[in-house]
């Protein structure tokens, strides 16, 4: 480890405002109560900014080795009775994972924060180095991209992925002509209808959406002066377009969606 890691880690001003606003004038006055904390009064303190990427490349050249002689020089780099490089230590957790346990010869590694239950390593996307709880020595995560790729088709799955298209507006489907959209806190009835295909060469024809208020065709739409111009964000179906709406009454909308 060289020398000066405390000081490339924490050694760095802090972030935050430099002026704390109208902090100095409120303690000052009458309206302050009689015991007050350090931080009463700042709107905008400051935080720490460490660069923890140091750490970071400095614990993934140690894997392989005993785990106890790569602590023994952390403490030999960094003073723990200081008590910002002692903060340092506060991260050791982050990159390595030191409460691994075996199961019928499988490491477990505790779950993410919310889980509060041990999963095996091979499903963790968040542990790249662990203690061997045998050996005692530091290992990568081989798992590791596995993992997040597993993690992130389930997320897909669940909430969509980046390239899902999302609707514009709350609406729900009545029928295969009907939609009930919510626009502007009131309900409206769309009546939808398909945009036909173009006969032979001849040009094919725009049909005016009353939602969106433009001219749409298959191949597109003019700018909407409301909504996306993406039928499948609008209607959750390409092609089709709102031939007619009507505004709905608060007992008609009770009686259905309650």
């Amino acid at each position: 480890m060289r020398e000066d890691m405390d000081k490339v880690i924490v050694e760095r001003p802090r972030g935050g405002w430099r002026v704390q606003g109208d902090g100095r004038p409120w303690r000052n006055s009458p309206e302050r109560g009689s015991h007050l904390g350090m931080r009463r009064g700042y709107q905008r303190p400051k935080w720490l900014s460490e660069n923890l990427q140091p750490l970071k490349r400095w614990l993934h050249k140690q894997v392989h080795r005993p785990w106890d002689k790569v602590w023994s020089e952390l403490c030999e780099g960094i003073d723990r009775r200081n008590t910002v490089q002692a903060h340092i230590f506060v991260h050791i957790d982050q990159f390595v994972e030191r409460q691994a346990e075996l199961h019928e010869g499988e490491v477990w590694v505790p779950g993410r924060m919310w889980q509060q239950r041990m999963v095996p390593l091979r499903e963790s996307a968040s542990v790249e180095l662990f203690v061997h709880p045998g050996t005692g020595i530091l290992l990568p995560n081989r798992h590791l991209q596995r993992a997040k790729q597993q993690r992130k088709a389930e997320w897909a799955e669940r909430y969509g992925s980046r390239d899902t298209v999302r609707p514009y507006a709350p609406y729900h489907v009545i029928d295969a002509v009907t939609q009930w959209h919510r626009i502007d806190g009131a309900w409206w009835e769309v009546r939808l209808a398909r945009l036909p295909e173009a006969r032979g060469g001849e040009a094919e024809p725009p049909h005016y959406d009353v939602l969106r208020r433009c001219f749409v065709t298959r191949k597109g739409c003019e700018p909407p002066a409301f909504g996306s111009a993406d039928a499948q964000a609008m209607y959750g179906r390409p092609h089709v377009y709102a031939q007619g709406m009507r505004r709905l009454g608060r007992v008609e909308v009770r009686s259905r969606l309650g």
